[in-house]
């Protein structure tokens, strides 16, 4: 595998659009958008011991960057198509949170503070909904849409922001669709 394969691999992995720039810090030498280009260099080819870590910078901008270590090296399983995802313990940064410090404020919002003013405006229109004579249409019980669209906007993204979830199933449907 080159670099430039494992590149697009943790452009996977991420759910990152490989539109900004990348760099690997490997050994004391840079590879990447500005540096060394990365279709010849082979992982194998830096003889990684294990344990030993590299460093991946993507997005210069945001600057995310990840610390890369060789864990260990297992034999091949005949049955096993590669690349392949066999864990992971939280989501990937969603892509327009700008950044390492974006996304832990982001998560500081999602763990501290629901949307309570959604769920209440969610809350007013059942009850008026519940209340309303069966005749009436949902549109008469409720008047104008726009808030409660709104409110019901902000509790799926709320409810879809899910950083402690990892979905190793969706990564291998999109590694697999690499081959």
């Amino acid at each position: 595998m080159t670099l430039g394969h494992l590149h697009v691999l943790l452009q996977i992995v991420f759910a990152w659009s490989d539109e900004h720039l990348h760099s690997f810090s490997i050994h004391g030498r840079e590879y990447g958008s500005h540096s060394a280009p990365t279709c010849d260099g082979r992982l194998r080819d830096f003889c990684f011991h294990r344990g030993e870590r590299f460093r991946y910078v993507y997005d210069f901008g945001a600057y995310w960057e990840c610390d890369g270590r060789l864990e260990a090296l297992l034999p091949l399983a005949s049955r096993c198509i590669y690349p392949v995802c066999i864990g992971g313990k939280r989501a990937a940064p969603p892509k327009d949170c700008r950044g390492a410090w974006g996304y832990l404020e982001r998560l500081d919002q999602h763990r501290l503070y629901p949307p309570l003013e959604a769920m209440g405006v969610v809350a007013e229109a059942i009850t008026a909904l519940l209340a309303a004579d069966p005749q009436t249409s949902v549109r008469e019980a409720l008047g104008a849409l726009d808030a409660f669209r709104e409110a019901v906007d902000c509790l799926d993204a709320y409810e879809q922001f899910r950083p402690d979830h990892c979905d190793r199933h969706e990564v291998n449907t999109h590694l697999q669709a690499l081959e």
